[in-house]
C-alpha cells in the first residue's frame, strides 16, 4: 500500500536524522561541518570523537532496538497478548541475571563472554518458561504466566546479587538500568555475528509467526507443527532479546511498545511488514532515549534505558486499560 510505503519512507528519513543529531550532539559540541567531514573520510580531532565514542553507541542503539522489537513483536503474535515481551516475560531478565554475574565475577573478561552469558541466561530462562508451561501441549495463557513468573525470580535473583556486592554496584549501574555511554566498537563488531542471525532466524521464520497467528487448529490443519513452532518462537525471541542485553544492558518496554506503534500505524497487517517496521521504529526509540540521556542534563548524561522504562511504564498502563475497556 502507498500509505504504508510512506510511512516507513517517513520513519526511515526521521531516523536519519536522528542518527545524525546523534553524531553531532553530546558533551563535547561537534558542527555540521564536522559531521560532514567525517562522513566524507576526513581525520581530525572531530572524527577522532564520533568513530570512538558516539558512532558505537549508535550502531548499538540501532541494532539493539530493532532486536528487541522485533522479539516482542514474535511474542505478541505468536502468544495472542498486545502484552508479551521479552522483559515482562522473563527473558531479558534471565540474560540480564546473567550479565550481571559475570560482570561481577569476572569484570576483565566482560567482552569476551558477556554475548554467551547472556544468551545463556535469556536461553535457560525460555527453556524453564517452555518446561513450567508444558502440558500436553504450550498454551501461551501457560507461557505468558510461566514467563512472568520466572522474570519475577531472576529479577529477585539479580537484585540479591547487587546488594551482595554493593562494593561494585557502580560498575554495573548502567548494564542494570541499560545504555550505551560503553559501548566501543569492538564490543558491536562482538555482537555483531549474533545480531545477523537473529535477524536472519526472526525474519525468515515470518511464515510460521503468520500461522500462529491464525489460532493453534488453524495452523495445525495447514500442516504446521504448532508446539515445535512456539518453541522456535521463544528461541528465536530469546536470541535477539539476549543479544540486545549482552551489548546495552537491561532496556525494558522497547520490545512492549514498537510493535503496537507500528501496528497501529501501518495498514498492513503480515507480519515480515509489521515486523521491519516495527525494527525501524524500536531503532528510533532507543536512539531518541540515548540522545535525550546525553543533552537533556549535560555534561552529565543519564541512561537510555530510564527514559524507555518511565515512556514505556505510561505506555503499558495504556495498553491494560484498553483492554480492561474492551474486555466490558
Amino acid at each position: 500500500m502507498m500509505r504504508d510505503k510512506g510511512i516507513i519512507i517517513f520513519s526511515g528519513v526521521l531516523l536519519i536524522l536522528l542518527c545524525l543529531l546523534s553524531l553531532k550532539c553530546g558533551t563535547v559540541p561537534l558542527t555540521w561541518e564536522d559531521v560532514g567531514g567525517f562522513l566524507l573520510g576526513k581525520d581530525g580531532y572531530s572524527a577522532i570523537i564520533i568513530k570512538e565514542l558516539r558512532l558505537p553507541r549508535l550502531l548499538a542503539a540501532l541494532f539493539c532496538g530493532a532486536a528487541l522489537a522485533g522479539a516482542g513483536l514474535i511474542l505478541q503474535k505468536v502468544l495472542h497478548n498486545d502484552l508479551a515481551s521479552p522483559d515482562i516475560l522473563g527473558i531479558s531478565g534471565g540474560a540480564g541475571c546473567a550479565g550481571l554475574i559475570l560482570l561481577l565475577c569476572l569484570p576483565l573478561s566482560l567482552g569476551k563472554y558477556l554475548n554467551f552469558a547472556a544468551f545463556s541466561g535469556a536461553l535457560l530462562a525460555a527453556m524453564l518458561i517452555y518446561l513450567a508451561a508444558w502440558k500436553r501441549e504450550l498454551a501461551p495463557v501457560r507461557l505468558i504466566l510461566a514467563g512472568v513468573a520466572m522474570g519475577a525470580i531472576f529479577s529477585t535473583v539479580s537484585g540479591a546479587v547487587l546488594l551482595l556486592n554493593s562494593d561494585k554496584f557502580v560498575g554495573v549501574m548502567e548494564f542494570a538500568m541499560g545504555g550505551f555511554s560503553r559501548v566501543t566498537m569492538t564490543d558491536f563488531y562482538r555482537a555483531l555475528p549474533f545480531f545477523l542471525l537473529a535477524f536472519a532466524v526472526a525474519l525468515t521464520g515470518h511464515r510460521r509467526w503468520e500461522l500462529l497467528t491464525l489460532g493453534d487448529d488453524e495452523a495445525f490443519c495447514l500442516g504446521l507443527p504448532v508446539n515445535f513452532s512456539r518453541f522456535l518462537a521463544l528461541f528465536t525471541a530469546a536470541l535477539l532479546a539476549a543479544t540486545a542485553v549482552s551489548l546495552a544492558g537491561l532496556l525494558g518496554f522497547a520490545g512492549l511498545m514498537a510493535p503496537h506503534i507500528a501496528g497501529k500505524m501501518l495498514k498492513s497487517s503480515r507480519v515480515k511488514t509489521v515486523m521491519i517496521f516495527a525494527m525501524l521504529i524500536g531503532s528510533l526509540l532507543c536512539c531518541a532515549g540515548d540522545l535525550l540521556g546525553r543533552i537533556l542534563f549535560a555534561p552529565r548524561e543519564l541512561p537510555c534505558g530510564l527514559f524507555l522504562t518511565g515512556t514505556g511504564a505510561v505506555f503499558f498502563l495504556i495498553l491494560l486499560w484498553r483492554q480492561k475497556g474492551g474486555d466490558r
